[in-house]
């Protein structure tokens, strides 16, 4: 079904007229966003960013890229970045983040020390991971239960802001998703795990949701990127 979009606005493009088809490449997520093409590498680690190539490749929400070329397809094949190899399965298509939890000002007491172990271990687990590493470790997770209950989701999401300042070394948006991750699942609740990008000046962030509700995070901020990959 039709999109909203869920990041800056992007310019309006058509998908070409062409049987030149390639598919990403294992681990590797693109996104267009206002003219340039922006790659998610996992097994490198790393984003990249190529200028105005929005007119030469059209990535698809199942993982093939149309392009318009025999030239842009061997740059493409050449940089590792995609293949002539159909993936075994088609990736879904990023639920747009519609909505935001509202997080629980007074948690149970038992949700806040649950939260408190959880969240220690967490940040061990998370330690000298690499982004492909974590991405992968969430996955073998995603089918456990999606969670309905939002009074259940904030008692728990508002009981991980209250155990967060007592964990030390409180990391970054990728490290306390990751742990909110961890605590989700330990009460059996699936959830995806988005990252989004902006560009000039170039920015991550990720953040979690489960359908179209921002759990952990704020919808106005997450507005500000254009989703590239869902772990």
């Amino acid at each position: 079904m039709p999109q909203p979009e869920t990041g800056p606005k992007q310019r309006d493009r058509k998908t070409p007229e062409t049987d030149r088809v390639l598919w990403c490449a294992s681990g590797v997520h693109l996104v267009v966003i206002d003219g340039d093409l922006v790659v998610l590498d996992l097994l490198a680690d790393q984003y990249q960013c190529l200028l105005d190539a929005a007119g030469l490749c059209f990535p698809q929400p199942d993982g093939s890229v149309a392009v318009t070329d025999n030239v842009t397809a061997h740059v493409l094949e050449e940089a590792g970045i995609a293949s002539r190899q159909a993936a075994e399965r088609p990736r879904q298509a990023i639920t747009p983040a519609l909505r935001e939890l509202a997080l629980d000002p007074n948690p149970p007491k038992i949700e806040i020390l649950h939260a408190l172990g959880v969240w220690a271990i967490a940040s061990i687990i998370f330690r000298k991971k690499s982004l492909a590493n974590l991405v992968d470790r969430h996955s073998t997770l995603r089918s456990r239960t999606t969670e309905t209950d939002e009074v259940r989701l904030g008692q728990i999401a508002g009981a991980a802001r209250l155990a967060r300042p007592w964990i030390p070394f409180e990391g970054e948006c990728l490290k306390r998703s990751f742990q909110l991750r961890c605590l989700l699942a330990t009460r059996g609740i699936a959830c995806d795990w988005v990252f989004g990008v902006r560009t000039w000046p170039f920015a991550a962030h990720c953040w979690l949701q489960i359908g179209d509700l921002v759990v952990g995070d704020r919808l106005e901020r997450i507005r500000l990127y254009t989703p590239i990959m869902s772990g």
